[in-house]
């Protein structure tokens, strides 16, 4: 004959300690930080060299007979978050020790727990609403893509077959360009209008960052093949240059991007105002207008916001 069901969650159940479930034990050992959680104890509970040091206290005991046991409350009920504390072995002992558990209420015990957990909620509150800030929002930007070209070959330099090959070649330019963050692509912009050239420090100053934000930018925009350190020597540089230069990678052989084609330079006779609009607004629709249009169409962002990387706002 089958075993009839026992219900946990009815207070007129027998009383029977159950065994703590491993989400409420992982639970209260996250709110602990680690510690005992009596208010002038640092007891660690687990320390680096291994072991476990941690008790898993009642404050309404488990069984009759057990301080502070209240007959109104369900076997579930006794195992739950709510009526459990973390502590040591020396503060475990002594809220349920026979000479010394008088001394400790159930009242004292819920504000030991509140106050001690509560330090680290906050803690883990602010961890999560830091970790919420640092979610990959590139996901959710969109290039505005271009569909005629007419800005960059007019109406008749390439045939129907090569113009649709064109275009999608620069949409593909435009959505990888997204993945880039914000700042990357205002580095890329300063780089790209200083004919595709420009030295770490001049970088660091235009953009009022430490040289080490700037490095970060230029090894991201190296991830994503669009520019790098220029690694010529110092002693094979023209007249002029700066060693350490940051340089466009889109004219480099078997670039993935560009396929090894000068995309900025093709694009520069648009005037300087078109390398905003694409590499900042990612706005490609901007190749389909009139070259006149082209060059005379402000940037939305307007300079100010193109001379800095947002980092630095």
């Amino acid at each position: 004959m089958p075993t009839e069901a026992v219900d946990h969650d009815d207070v007129n159940t027998p009383v029977e300690r159950l065994e703590i479930k491993d989400s409420v034990q992982r639970k209260l050992f996250m709110l602990s930080g680690n510690e005992c959680a009596w208010p002038t104890c640092r007891q660690v509970l687990v320390p680096s060299e291994g072991g476990w040091f941690g008790h898993i206290a009642h404050i309404r005991a488990a069984k009759p007979g057990g301080p502070r046991f209240d007959e109104t409350m369900t076997n579930n009920q006794r195992r739950e978050f709510d009526n459990l504390l973390l502590l040591c072995a020396k503060h475990h002992r002594l809220i349920d020790d026979g000479e010394t558990a008088h001394r400790y209420s159930r009242e004292d015990l819920e504000e030991i727990k509140r106050q001690h957990e509560g330090r680290f909620a906050h803690a883990l509150d602010d961890l999560s609403r830091e970790e919420e800030q640092y979610v990959d929002y590139t996901a959710s930007i969109t290039a505005v893509h271009c569909s005629t070209l007419h800005a960059v070959y007019g109406d008749d330099f390439l045939n129907e077959d090569e113009l649709l090959t064109e275009i999608a070649r620069v949409n593909r330019i435009a959505d990888h360009l997204a993945t880039a963050t914000h700042a990357a692509r205002q580095l890329l912009c300063l780089v790209v209008e200083s004919d595709s050239r420009i030295g770490l420090a001049e970088a660091a100053r235009r953009f009022r960052l430490a040289q080490r934000k700037v490095v970060d930018l230029v090894n991201e925009l190296h991830r994503l093949h669009l520019a790098e350190f220029d690694p010529t020597p110092a002693d094979e540089l023209e007249p002029g240059q700066v060693p350490g230069r940051i340089a466009t990678l889109d004219g480099a052989y078997s670039n993935p991007v560009f396929d090894g084609i000068p995309f900025w330079e093709h694009l520069r006779p648009l005037g300087p105002d078109i390398f905003k609009t694409l590499i900042i607004d990612l706005d490609f629709s901007v190749l389909d207008r009139a070259p006149a249009e082209a060059a005379e169409r402000p940037s939305p962002d307007g300079a100010e916001a193109a001379a800095r990387p947002e980092g630095s706002r």
